[in-house]
């Protein structure tokens, strides 16, 4: 039936819409007009053709004027206020020919996309929802095709593109780094050591930005020329993210490496990589490097311009969350935000393990923890391979830290190691890759004598299975301990260390070079730094298995007082050739409260009761602690001499380390406990203070003959004029000393048995 066309507001009568689209003169037909019926187009008559499209709302309800420049989100950047309409912000248009320009590998991601279960399935993961449709694909194949074609509507992304997201996208770039700092930042890029912040990869986005977007970047930036940038990533997120194969050809051709994480594909998720490497590069610098005095920095300080750098990082991620898709890329730049995150703030918040909690899960969800074997070694494989071990390592690391269960298991993962291998030669080309495989040994390390960021991640990574044994002993409930379990972790230990190439064998004689740039010994100060760090992991592995053996009441605590002792002495001569290790001061803090606090405390405790100071236990925890402790032999002048220096290590901490004021509370427990014991020499008579050895040397044992001069020579001291601090001589502040390492709770929990270390 003919219906009369409906007229606009002028009068006119309404033109289809291919025609008023094509802005051409239309007959108004109906039900078709003879152009559309000539050219075979659908000719629709809109209802309401002039309104305008929706903007997506994330608000609720239409969100103030000037909602995203208000003062309190300009503060956040410190960026000039101006109003919405200063800027044109249209959403890109996107491309119909974008998608056809990808490639295979674009076109085959673009299908899965389209498919109704997108992850593909392994031979391991039958519990999984879609696992039966996936492992009949063949038999379901036209089913499944259907569904496709239905549900493509539904498979519609949100558009990212909104006024909010481009608004925010602005707001981020304007604080990117210029080029000058990128250049004066990545002079140390070397000296970081991480395998998450791969040097090759931030050089080469670097040198992709500052060459299509050196004006639109530039020192003269504006909300304007970022825009072009925002919009043209925003355009990237709209293609398939292209993930490379590990034994396709086309992995050792740079242009498609490169495009794995750059080039066409450069993303939000790498953007916030390079702002989280920017974040770290200014903690590592010294407060008075040259880099502050950028006019850029606007009198930032090496913390303040980290935090700015993070809470760009952070917006990178926000901009991808409305678009996310987890690959390994996007792992990375939540990796890199969380750990200068936890560079800025304090080791022990509970913030820091709420976000490496949700890293873990995202590693997980993204299937790196589970790597199948390597057909060939790719440079993609071998940066999967680096990332795999290091967040298996890392796992155990934070757990033994927070004494909480790790998230990663040995019998759910397949983490292989990397191959000892430099980042020159993995993405040098095929033939220099294949020319440093030949010159590998047979367990990967390399014959070259040259310590790489791998070696060092290897070395810690072979310790891993040992850190989760610790950790299931420690922290298992109802688990009946034996001392043959704790004697087959340290004989796995020594074999792990034994094996260990010759480039990072630690031994006590070492020493240092003169200069920090001359090596001596065919050592470097470089080297030397990185061969003490593995052995303090060694050490620390050793001193929670002796832990186990003493607590458990399974033997004496003489060898734990001796690899407490080591670890300090270790720790003192890192500190000592501080001078040469100035690229590495951000570490120590790290090492002093990590490695250092809980074995400082062992040396505390022995200290107290060998100068009979402790506090009296009554009953049977007296007698237990007699059992554990009868054997310890020590010098206290020596012990009183690593304190004394480790207390100057905590006094060297600067105020802006994130230990900081961790440090600053063990220091005043030092303090007053070396301020006591020499008051107690004082205050005791001369005949008592003749039954020192003079050359300090002292052995203990606990029989009933002596518990009766030693709670006299306590009282003694406590009835002179030079009383003890009332709060040394309490339980709690002894018990204190108790709760410095990771099976023990938490640092400042003060409500474990006295010296059951």
């Amino acid at each position: 039936m003919f219906t009369e066309p409906k007229r606009r507001h002028n009068g006119q009568p309404q033109a289809c819409e291919p025609c008023r689209k094509a802005k051409i003169r239309c007959d108004h037909a109906n039900p078709k007009c003879s152009r559309c019926v000539r050219r075979s187009l659908d000719c629709v008559y809109h209802p309401a053709p002039l309104t305008k499209p929706r903007v997506p709302n994330y608000f609720g309800t239409t969100p103030p004027a000037g909602l995203l420049t208000t003062p309190a989100v300009i503060n956040e950047f410190h960026l000039p206020i101006q109003s919405h309409d200063d800027i044109n912000v249209s959403a890109p248009l996107s491309d119909p020919g974008t998608t056809a320009s990808l490639g295979t590998m674009a076109s085959s991601n673009t299908s899965k996309r389209k498919m109704p279960f997108r992850e593909e399935l392994g031979r391991h993961e039958t519990t999984r929802f879609s696992a039966i449709f996936l492992e009949n694909m063949d038999s379901l194949g036209p089913v499944m095709l259907k569904t496709m074609k239905s549900n493509h509507a539904l498979d519609q992304e949100p558009d990212v593109t909104a006024w909010p997201h481009l608004e925010l996208a602005v707001r981020t770039l304007l604080n990117f780094p210029t080029a000058r700092t990128c250049d004066m930042l990545m002079t140390g890029i070397h000296q970081i050591h991480d395998v998450w912040l791969s040097p090759t990869m931030i050089r080469q986005c670097l040198n992709q930005v500052w060459t299509e977007y050196d004006s639109e970047l530039g020192e003269r930036r504006t909300r304007e020329s970022v825009l072009k940038v925002a919009n043209d990533i925003f355009l990237n997120h709209k293609k398939p993210q292209v993930t490379p194969k590990y034994d396709a050809e086309s992995s050792f051709d740079r242009d498609s490496w490169i495009n794995w994480f750059g080039g066409p594909y450069l993303r939000w998720e790498m953007i916030g990589i390079l702002f989280s490497w920017a974040g770290i590069a200014f903690r590592c610098k010294q407060e008075w490097d040259p880099v502050f005095d950028l006019a850029e920095q606007h009198g930032r300080n090496r913390n303040t311009a980290a935090d700015r750098m993070r809470e760009c990082a952070a917006a990178c991620i926000r901009l991808c969350e409305d678009n996310f898709e987890l690959n390994d890329i996007m792992v990375i730049c939540m990796k890199n935000s969380s750990r200068l995150q936890s560079i800025i703030i304090s080791d022990e918040s509970d913030r820091i393990r709420v976000d490496y909690g949700t890293v873990r899960s995202a590693f997980i969800s993204a299937g790196l923890h589970r790597l199948g074997p390597l057909q060939e070694v790719t440079p993609f494989s071998q940066h999967r391979a680096s990332i795999a071990s290091s967040m298996y390592y890392q796992d155990k690391c934070h757990s033994l830290f927070n004494a909480r269960p790790p998230m990663l298991n040995e019998r759910y993962c397949q983490c292989p190691l990397p191959l000892d291998l430099c980042e020159e030669d993995v993405y040098g080309g095929r033939g220099r890759l294949t020319a440093a495989l030949a010159r590998l040994d047979s367990n990967g390390w390399n014959t070259d004598g040259r310590i790489f960021t791998t070696t060092w991640l290897r070395a810690l990574a072979i310790l891993s299975p040992i850190r989760e044994g610790i950790l299931e002993l420690s922290l298992s409930v109802n688990l009946k301990l034996t001392k043959l379990q704790i004697d087959d972790l340290i004989a796995q230990l020594e074999k792990r260390v034994a094996s260990y190439p010759p480039q990072i064998q630690y031994h006590s004689n070492m020493e240092w070079p003169l200069q920090s740039n001359v090596s001596f010994h065919g050592r470097s100060v470089h080297e030397m730094y990185i061969i003490t760090r593995i052995q303090l992991d060694v050490l620390q592995c050793k001193f929670l298995l002796q832990r186990l053996v003493v607590s458990r009441g399974l033997g004496g605590g003489q060898e734990l007082f001796d690899i407490a002792r080591e670890t300090i002495s270790v720790i003192v001569s890192l500190w000592l050739n501080r001078d040469q290790l100035q690229q590495f001061h951000h570490a120590f803090d790290w090492i002093a409260v990590s490695y250092g606090m809980p074995c400082a405390g062992i040396l505390c405790v022995e200290l107290l009761r060998a100068s009979n100071l402790e506090p009296i236990a009554s009953g049977t925890e007296s007698l237990t602690a007699a059992t554990i402790h009868e054997s310890v032999r020590l010098s206290r002048s020596e012990v009183v001499q690593s304190l004394i220096m480790f207390k100057a290590l905590l006094d060297w901490i600067r105020p802006t380390d994130n230990n900081a004021q961790l440090s600053g509370k063990f220091k005043e427990v030092l303090q007053r406990i070396i301020d006591t014991l020499f008051d107690s020499m004082e205050s005791t008579s001369g005949a008592q203070l003749q039954q020192i050895p003079s050359e300090g040397q002292s052995q203990r044992h606990y029989g009933a003959q002596d518990r009766r001069p030693r709670e006299q020579n306590l009282s003694s001291v406590t009835e002179s004029q030079h009383d003890l601090d009332p709060e040394l001589i309490t339980i709690n502040d002894m018990d204190w000393l108790n709760t410095v390492d990771w099976t023990q709770g938490s640092l400042v929990e003060q409500n474990n048995p006295s010296f059951l270390y």
